[in-house]
């Protein structure tokens, strides 16, 4: 392509962005609009101050719904498509949503006590209170092959990715250590899985498992690299920053201007053929945050074309497609084959 058309696209790309951030930022303004509650006499009246809270929240709302027809309009001239979410298909409980989010991320929070199964807080607050005193000490009363996980229904949904598969002998050996009872098991939930990772966890002093927003982010780097450096010289980024991005990639790590974006919404992730390939490197794609992956999420998000893997724009050229090829070869230099390659 020309340089000269790339420019003008360029140009036309800048205005588009600008025109849809300033767009979101006033809706943004109108969501919170207030009167004063007592404004002094050297500050300048709102134009909201004498209204009553009715005519305020009309008002806020006339805005808000202005303002979310233009974007919706905007964004859908722009080739993106609403999303249409089917009634009979059921959305991520929250337990899913944070089992989806655990694998993602690989940030762990402590579940709140009462998040608990009955029967599991009850055998480690016991297990607690042994440890306290040195006396009553119990050791060890099972092993880990006393423990069937799969008697779990909140197991046989974890087990579908590879992060929580690879962790099975650990959680084996924890729950054994713990002095939970066996039986206990099949009543496990997905928190009381989690206490018994950060168990792990805490005990080793590293993370479980390397989160798979980690794994993307390096392969997206290594197959990517080049596609991604020549379309941030075309946006006029500098090539320090760019370097600095890519470099940060090669660790697993995100810059404060990009962001990973699931294609299928983890809200959503049961609409897939394969729900638990949500975290998948297929559904990921790679974004600025403001106001590209913002847009992509306002009302009930919008979708994109599957094989785009770095939405750097709204115009194509700046866009980087898929290529499975080369992500098959980057799986296999690292002593992937093809079936390991569906846990990215």
């Amino acid at each position: 392509m020309k340089k000269s058309v790339l420019d003008k696209r360029l140009l036309t790309e800048r205005k588009v962005v600008a025109a849809i951030r300033d767009k979101m930022d006033a809706l943004a303004h109108a969501q919170f609009l207030k009167r004063r509650k007592r404004p002094n006499q050297e500050q300048k009246r709102s134009q909201y101050d004498g209204l009553s809270k009715t005519e305020l929240r009309k008002l806020k709302k006339a805005k808000t719904d202005h303002l979310k027809s233009e974007i919706d309009s905007f964004l859908c001239s722009l080739g993106l498509t609403p999303h249409q979410h089917s009634p009979s298909i059921p959305k991520a409980s929250t337990d899913e949503s944070m089992m989806i989010r655990f694998d993602f991320d690989g940030i762990m929070h402590r579940p709140r006590t009462t998040d608990f199964s009955e029967c599991y807080l009850r055998h480690k607050q016991l297990n607690v209170e042994n440890m306290i005193f040195e006396d009553d000490a119990i050791p060890p009363l099972f092993s880990p092959a006393d423990y069937d996980l799969n008697a779990s229904p909140a197991w046989n949904k974890m087990k579908n990715f590879a992060n929580y598969r690879q962790l099975r002998k650990r959680i084996c050996r924890q729950l054994a250590e713990n002095n939970i009872p066996p039986p206990i098991v099949s009543e496990m939930n997905y928190y009381d899985f989690v206490d018994i990772i950060i168990d792990i966890a805490k005990k080793s002093n590293s993370r479980p498992f390397e989160a798979s927003r980690s794994k993307h982010l390096k392969m997206f780097a290594a197959c990517y690299g080049q596609e991604f450096t020549e379309i941030m010289t075309t946006l006029r980024v500098k090539p320090q920053v760019t370097q600095s991005i890519l470099a940060n990639m090669r660790k697993g790590c995100c810059c404060e201007l990009l962001d990973l974006h699931h294609k299928t919404n983890v809200t959503n992730f049961k609409e897939l053929n394969n729900p638990y390939e949500i975290n998948n490197f297929s559904n990921i794609v790679l974004t600025f945050i403001h106001p590209h992956h913002r847009s992509l999420h306002f009302g009930n998000g919008y979708d994109i074309d599957k094989d785009i893997v770095f939405f750097g724009g709204y115009d194509p050229a700046f866009q980087i497609r898929r290529n499975p090829q080369r992500e098959l070869e980057y799986l296999q230099s690292l002593g992937q084959g093809k079936a390991n390659g569906k846990s990215r």
